[in-house]
């Protein structure tokens, strides 16, 4: 059995586009945040997930730089009526991901692999070795989040150990499938990224935190694990319930059977996550907007409100603001929202997981919240102002700077007064 520690750390497994960015000014915090064009936007966007929903794929995420400066958190935020359509902005990026694949059946992706794909089938080390130069070693399943105590979970974690007989480096990649006890297919709900494994050292031990949002009614179920050489179409290895007891007679069921006390009519359907600002260049962004599109089913509009929270390293959540209030209509496309966030300080150098929380204006009833059902909102690389900051050089690299001007009688002047100069030394020196 793996031995882990549990960290609620999740790099959204987003296709990153790039647009204009902005910048907000630290000297005037009274300007709107954005106000400034400055360096490209990094930006992520999603839709609701159906059926699963990846909270975690790594072990771990450690600080980058140090703490935070001061224990009390410094920002700025605004929140507006956005233009954006997300529906439109959704189907572009959807394009774009490769990992956009879920709930198809493992048989079904397996012929479609072997009919369309222009990858050698294996590697160089896998005709030289056999195909055992992979496999995976061991694998544990940790269940978690039973609301209202019926034995049955929505969360799961599967963690799995990569192996190599040979003392080696290989990047491989993972697709996970799970059924329910009984039934006939397994369906795919997740492909790892791309990881490196060495030999058959226990350090780089891998983890998928998964929550079921629909499509589970509650029961037992069991997982699978197939095991793919990276750049190469042929399966390496694949670890099933019959191999490892702990990937069998999982109780679970969906978030939908769990009672939550959050159920509502008006919900957040997309969400765009847009950082900008990098001062230092280390890849963790001080200023950052989130546009969401909240739907209602009722025939009639809603006025509501979001809070927004913030945490990192699985550490408990901290309210950062509330937004002002606005109107949603229907499904509309049009009544997309924001809130724009500005970091100052008491937030170091971490991925952050934010989540959004619906209230409705006039009678305060939480509609919705939100946060591992959009992987727009985990692990955001963000920093305070305080931190993104270049560091000086003691040891600057030397230099000289130079001014020229010629011509004219000043020049004629400035020589004659040289070549006294010159002469009066010259007397002196005798």
């Amino acid at each position: 059995m793996l031995k882990v520690i549990s960290k609620y750390s999740v790099i959204a497994s987003a296709v990153l586009l790039s647009i204009s960015g902005v910048d907000a000014s630290q000297e005037a915090q009274n300007q709107p945040i954005g106000a400034e064009t400055s360096a490209t936007v990094t930006t992520a966007i999603a839709k609701r997930a159906k059926t699963t929903t990846v909270v975690n794929d790594k072990l771990h995420t450690q600080v980058q730089k140090g703490t935070a400066t001061s224990a009390v958190r410094s920002n700025v935020y605004t929140s507006q009526k956005s233009s954006s359509d997300l529906e439109q902005e959704f189907k572009a990026f959807q394009s774009l991901d490769f990992k956009n694949v879920k709930n198809q059946t493992r048989a079904d992706m397996q012929k479609h692999r072997e009919a369309n794909s222009k990858l050698p089938k294996s590697s160089g080390k896998a005709q030289k070795n056999g195909q055992n130069h992979l496999y995976i070693h061991d694998a544990a399943v940790l269940l978690f989040d039973d609301l209202d105590g019926d034995g049955n979970y929505s969360q799961l974690r599967v963690d799995f150990d990569v192996d190599s007989p040979y003392a080696d480096y290989f990047d491989v990649y993972a697709e996970l499938f799970i059924r329910r006890v009984g039934d006939a297919q397994w369906t795919h709900y997740y492909t790892t990224d791309v990881f490196e494994i060495y030999y058959d050292y226990s350090s780089d031990e891998y983890s998928v935190t998964t929550r079921l949002n629909t499509g589970f009614p509650p029961g037992n179920y069991e997982v699978l694990i197939d095991l793919f050489e990276y750049g190469y179409s042929g399966l390496v290895d694949t670890l099933s319930p019959y191999d490892d007891y702990d990937l069998t007679n999982l109780p679970l069921e969906d978030k939908t059977y769990e009672s939550t006390g959050v159920t509502s009519d008006t919900y957040v359907d997309n969400v765009k996550t847009e950082i900008f600002t990098d001062a230092d260049d280390d890849g963790f962004y001080r200023e950052f907007t989130f546009t969401f599109d909240v739907d209602t089913q009722s025939s009639a509009d809603r006025d509501v409100y979001v809070n927004l929270y913030q945490r990192n390293n699985g550490g408990s959540w901290q309210f950062e603001t509330e937004s002002d209030v606005f109107t949603v209509y229907g499904y509309s496309s049009e009544d997309a929202y924001e809130i724009s966030g500005s970091w100052q300080s008491g937030y170091p150098a971490n991925y952050y997981d934010f989540r959004l929380e619906v209230i409705d204006a006039n009678t305060g009833e939480v509609l919705d919240d939100v946060s591992p059902e959009f992987s727009s909102l985990l692990q955001v690389p963000l920093e305070d102002a305080n931190n993104d900051t270049r560091e000086s050089n003691p040891n600057p690299p030397s230099s000289t700077t130079s001014s020229e001007s010629g011509g004219g009688s000043t020049g004629l002047v400035t020589l004659i007064l040289l070549g006294l100069l010159g002469a009066w030394r010259q007397k002196v020196k005798r």
